[in-house]
């Protein structure tokens, strides 16, 4: 009886058992089925980020009408600070020393922050304008948090201002070493990638850099190293970019005939091919000049552009060998939407040559100071150019978002981020004036596992082409995409979609593939969003006289045989003045923000996170996950050269039991989304139209793109050359996926 009895309660509980185990995997198919991203999804996700960078914006325009600089103190702590105002540990910012390794990071979630350094030349009254804007939208940004930390995405909200300052939300400090001239000294908001995005919308760009023997003198090629390398970081995905080095002759990197897209992995080429650049020769200006033309021309018969404006910089700091006014004006009778750069590098450049040279040819001309080591400045005249664009936007009043390609933040603690931008204006008078850029960041994590769709279909590359399902390249077969001979996988596509007329592959077109998975679809729709914005357009002469101002050089005063400078008035130049600059101070202002220095160690701040875990509670519940393999990428970078794990290998770890809490969590955000108001608005958003997504590194007789898919054509039409190309004979290695740049 006691076995029978036994054996009677072993199958009674193997049937428990078995109905258990058939219910978990019911529940974990409906738990999946329910969990699975729509394309409404993500749309949702991002409009959601849209409406609160709105929200940012309209609060700090409202300010800029309505704060009085002078009844108020403004008091705002500094971010390299040893104190916050209203500190306490929040588990939603990564485990420090300073909160027992358990409870979080220190930070302000009532009050921000303000960054900025005596290296940024902001004046006393600029930094309080900015610190009274952000006092004036303390009670905004608050409630703005409040709402978004209840649906668990709530993270950095930031506005840059003109000058390079920064408001921070929450309130954090800053760095370990927050002394005034040391805490992150060399930090600028206007050289970020967020902020150019925003100020200036897609561009191509192309850095005609001097190394002739002169450049040797004092190191100034290891300063112009550091500060093309800092430009090129503060481009993004939705720009196109190109490098020209000239001494006695022109040069680019592997003899490239094109630009490419802005990836990190491109960028990271370049910068090898610039820091290994070496001074000797000549310079042979005109040579440096031509050779940028006609990477452009060539991109835009390949179609691997922006299809938007072009910017040359010019960096030298010698005489040249042949004046280029007339191969540049030449160039203008043809070419309307192309602006031109100067930057005379160290003391012994010939100021007034390159002054001639840009008022005949309407380049903005900037020099840096006699010191030669003058990297900061540098930067900052560099990406002058930056404020052309910000004018063209301004006086056409454009309002709207963008996005930037995923980065990884500062501090480092969600693992990779992305943010959405928009222009922030002062519109207390015509013409308006752009104050400054806002952004408001989301997790690249909780897109991907939450919010984006599973691709569909077959195999997509970057023009919206199929990729074949077998194919031969040069007699050899392939199946799906292939780095053979190519930097970023690429495959042969069917129909005329991509890059034809290429003997060498079946079918005679290809095209770069998309990345993988969910990562390809977040790429796509983000750089949509990104390009959206376009208005081929040049300032007029007023406006370049007032440009010139506003750099700190003097005006070109006489005309030109196609600018005629003398006709503009004094209240001319002031009206663009004002829409560049904004308000001056009246007077003598004087403001210091509020700071405590002292130790970090041992306090509520210690911000040592080395010794402390990774809490898996905190939102989003991706985030250890994917900062861990940030983490691991960087332990096996070698010298700079390292392969970044790809993205979809963060959510491999999730055992399928996490599928139930995070069911539980989409609804819980979803019934406070439906219950949030919605905030409506007349603000104009411009269209945004399909784009072209490639980044191909093309050599000389590279392949021409003679077909473009229909959804993917530009608003432009554009007429590419039938020529014969094929895939080039170079090897190179496996290409890495994204390595996102610090912002």
């Amino acid at each position: 009886m006691g076995a029978k009895n036994g054996q009677q309660k072993d199958v009674n509980g193997g049937g428990w058992r078995g109905r258990c185990a058939l219910a978990t995997c019911v529940l974990h198919v409906l738990v999946v089925a329910a969990l699975a991203a729509t394309r409404e999804d993500l749309d949702a996700a991002l409009d959601h980020k849209e409406d609160a960078v709105r929200d940012f914006k309209e609060s700090l325009e409202s300010a800029a009408r309505d704060i009085n600089l002078y009844n108020s103190t403004c008091e705002v702590y500094s971010a390299c600070s040893a104190e916050l105002r209203d500190p306490f540990c929040n588990f939603n910012y990564g485990n420090t020393r300073g909160c027992g390794c358990n409870e979080g990071r220190t930070i302000d979630a009532r009050n921000s922050v303000i960054k900025t350094s005596p290296k940024l030349g902001a004046s006393s009254y600029s930094v309080k304008r900015t610190a009274c804007e952000a006092k004036h939208i303390n009670a905004n940004l608050t409630r703005l948090y409040s709402s978004m930390i209840e649906l668990g995405d709530a993270k950095w909200l930031f506005y840059g201002s003109k000058d390079g300052v920064l408001i921070n939300f929450p309130g954090i400090v800053w760095d370990e070493d927050i002394g005034e001239n040391t805490c992150d000294t060399t930090y600028d908001a206007r050289i970020r990638p967020w902020f150019m995005t925003g100020a200036t919308g897609p561009k191509n760009v192309i850095l005609i850099l001097d190394t002739s023997g002169s450049m040797a003198t004092y190191n100034r090629i290891d300063v112009l190293k550091r500060a093309a390398k800092a430009v090129l970081d503060a481009t993004t995905f939705a720009d196109f970019i190109g490098i020209v080095e000239f001494n006695n002759y022109a040069r680019t990197y592997e003899g490239l005939t094109t630009l490419a897209r802005a990836m990190p992995e491109f960028k990271e080429v370049l910068g090898g091919f610039i820091d290994g650049f070496n001074t000797g020769g000549s310079t042979n200006m005109i040579s440096g000049f031509e050779r940028a033309f006609k990477l452009v021309d060539d991109s835009n018969e390949k179609n691997y552009t922006t299809g938007c404006h072009t910017t040359y910089v010019l960096v030298t700091d010698g005489v040249w060998d042949s004046d280029p006014t007339s191969t540049i004006t030449e160039r203008q009778e043809t070419h309307s939407d192309e602006h031109f750069f100067v930057v005379g590098l160290g003391g012994d450049v010939d100021a007034q040559g390159l002054k001639d040279l840009s008022c005949k040819t309407g380049a903005i001309y900037t020099q840096t100071n006699n010191d030669d080591d003058d990297e900061s400045g540098l930067q900052r005249a560099m990406i002058s150019f930056y404020k052309y664009y910000a004018l063209v936007k301004t006086l056409r009043k454009v309002e709207g978002y963008s996005w930037s390609e995923p980065y990884e933040s500062i501090p480092s603690i969600w693992g990779p981020m992305t943010t959405v931008v928009a222009p922030v204006y002062d519109k207390s008078r015509e013409p308006w004036h752009m104050m400054g850029v806002a952004g408001v960041d989301a997790t690249v994590c909780d897109l991907l596992q939450n919010k984006v769709p599973d691709p569909t279909g077959s195999t997509r590359t970057q023009r919206g082409c199929t990729c074949r399902e077998t194919y031969t390249y040069n007699g050899d077969t392939f199946s799906g995409c292939t780095t053979t001979n190519w930097p970023v996988p690429w495959c042969a596509t069917s129909g005329n979609c991509g890059s034809c007329n290429t003997e060498s592959v079946e079918g005679g077109c290809w095209d770069d593939c998309e990345p993988e998975g969910k990562d390809g679809v977040l790429q796509e729709e983000l750089l949509t969003r990104a390009s959206a914005w376009c208005e081929p357009d040049s300032l007029d002469k007023c406006a370049l006289e007032a440009l010139r101002l506003s750099v700190g050089e003097s005006k070109c005063g006489s005309s030109e045989i196609n600018f005629e400078y003398a006709s503009c008035t004094d209240a001319d130049i002031a009206n663009y003045s004002w829409a560049i600059d904004g308000p001056q101070d009246p007077g003598s202002t004087t403001y210091t923000l509020k700071s405590v220095q002292s130790s970090l160690k041992g306090t509520k701040y210690d911000m040592n996170a080395d010794e402390c875990e990774c809490d898996d509670t905190m939102q989003p519940t991706c985030a250890c996950a994917a900062i861990e393999e940030m983490m691991k990428k960087k332990e096996t970078c070698n010298g700079g050269d390292c392969t970044p794990l790809h993205m979809g290998l963060f959510f491999g770890i999730f055992i399928p039991c996490l599928f139930c809490l995070f069911n539980i969590i989409r609804i819980i955000r979803r019934k406070l989304l439906n219950r949030a108001p919605q905030v409506q608005t007349n603000i104009f958003v411009q269209p945004q139209p399909q784009v072209q997504m490639t980044h191909h590194l093309t050599h000389s007789g590279g392949p021409s793109v003679p077909s473009m898919p229909v959804s993917y054509a530009r608003a432009q039409p554009w007429t590419p050359a039938q020529t014969a190309a094929s895939l080039q004979g170079h090897t190179y290695p496996a290409p890495s996926q994204p390595n996102y740049p610090k912002v």
